[in-house]
């Protein structure tokens, strides 16, 4: 015990020296700790995202994986569509639990905004059958309270009925009874048509896609984008979801044309995969950050072990051991790391949500939600490795001034 207090006191002579070795050690532990908690966190968002789609496999036009996720995961869309017999043909298909057809197409809202620029905004507009749709996605509900008087889904022969997402609806400070007016080039068509819906339901918050998303009949869709009979993608639950029977239902459709059957596990490795070089380029400013922080520990207690030369000299000539100045000076290296890992914690914590805000508005990560999730867990890992750190960066300058001989050291401190 008297050791850590001597310790204390040595590293409270030059606070400000301390301090600033302290920083830098928080410095290091704050970017491993979010670079953790955005691992940890963007792998939870991918779950949680392709949970919330609510099928297993897609069967879409050919194209690009990756769009193909981006397309679902944040509610956008390619131009590309299904044949009009693909849907009849998978649909028979006895290994299929379930099934639901979707169309996806891109409408310009205009003057349904008291916003200044919504003029020029655009809408993702979903053509959806409820009844499949939600055996999907059951926990779809409906907002409720102020400003909302419930809602219920549009029948699936409406042609002028909507249901909006929690955003779509905040954006355009929408409700439930008032008007949508949308703007879409249909295909084959010059002139853009314009069409106004009735707002009927608006979805509570989910976290997914679908809260950016206004939700039509799907006929409703096909027809106002004039493509009849069309589809953007088809939502499939499999009875036996197993590695075997996926790939037997995957031989089975890959071969129709212009189709490719996508797992909800391979858009999962594909969006892994796409944020990966990042991920090496932060863990690459992370090791970066800790050899610095262990360079200025280093430089720290061995500049406290210079100017105390005499002190310790004096110390092992009134019978202090070797041993004692090592564990005295290796106390005082593993306090700064602590502390500094402690500190390094507090600003991860503190600043989780502007690091999300920062890694979104540098890298496309195509899932909506929260990407940074900071555990104890994390933070404990964390606090072992300052200690880790502690420990080596300790070693150099304890030997250092353990190996004094004590005529040499008093001799030097007075000179």
């Amino acid at each position: 015990m008297r050791f850590i207090s001597l310790a204390l006191k040595n590293l409270f002579r030059r606070p400000v020296r301390t301090a600033l070795t302290i920083a830098g050690v928080a410095l290091a532990v704050a970017v491993a700790v979010s670079l953790a908690g955005f691992n940890l966190g963007y792998q939870q968002a991918i779950e949680r995202s392709i949970d919330r789609l609510g099928f297993q496999v897609m069967i879409m036009a050919k194209g690009c994986p990756y769009e193909a996720a981006t397309m679902m995961l944040k509610g956008g869309t390619g131009l590309l569509y299904l044949p009009a017999d693909t849907f009849a043909q998978v649909h028979s298909d006895p290994e299929i639990l379930s099934i639901t057809p979707i169309f996806i197409g891109i409408a310009e809202k205009q003057g349904s905004s008291i916003r200044e620029d919504s003029s020029s905004a655009f809408a993702v507009l979903t053509g959806v059958e409820p009844k499949t749709f939600l055996e999907m996605k059951p926990w779809l509900e409906f907002q409720s309270g102020t400003g909302f008087d419930g809602g219920k889904w549009f029948s699936p022969d409406a042609t002028d009925e909507v249901v909006m997402g929690y955003e779509a609806a905040t954006y355009e400070q929408r409700k439930v009874g008032d008007k949508f007016l949308a703007t879409v080039s249909p295909y084959g068509q010059a002139e853009p048509v314009s069409k106004e819906f009735k707002i009927v339901g608006v979805l509570k918050r989910t976290g997914t896609q679908d809260d950016g998303t206004v939700f039509l009949p799907i006929k409703t869709a096909q027809a106002f984008f004039n493509r009849p009979n069309q589809l953007t993608i088809l939502g499939i639950k499999l009875k036996d979801f197993s590695g075997g029977n996926l790939q037997e239902f995957e031989s089975r459709w890959i071969k129709l044309p212009e189709v490719q059957v996508v797992s909800l596990e391979q858009v999962k490795s594909t969006l892994v995969m796409l944020i990966g070089t990042a991920q090496v380029m932060i863990v690459a400013v992370t090791v970066i950050a800790i050899l610095v922080a262990i360079i200025g520990v280093i430089n720290t207690i061995l500049m406290s072990v210079y100017e105390r030369t005499g002190e310790i000299g004096v110390m092992k000539a009134l019978g202090a051991f070797r041993g004692d100045v090592f564990q005295l000076i290796w106390i005082e290296t593993l306090g700064v790391c602590l502390a500094g890992s402690i500190a390094g914690g507090v600003i991860a914590l503190g600043g989780a949500h502007l690091t999300e805000k920062a890694i979104k508005a540098v890298i496309d990560i195509g899932i909506q939600g929260s990407i940074v999730t900071i555990t104890w867990p994390v933070l404990l890992g964390a606090f072992a490795g300052a200690a880790v750190v502690g420990f080596f960066a300790g070693l150099y300058p304890a030997w250092r001034a353990a190996s004094m001989l004590p005529v040499d050291a008093i001799r030097e401190g007075i000179g």
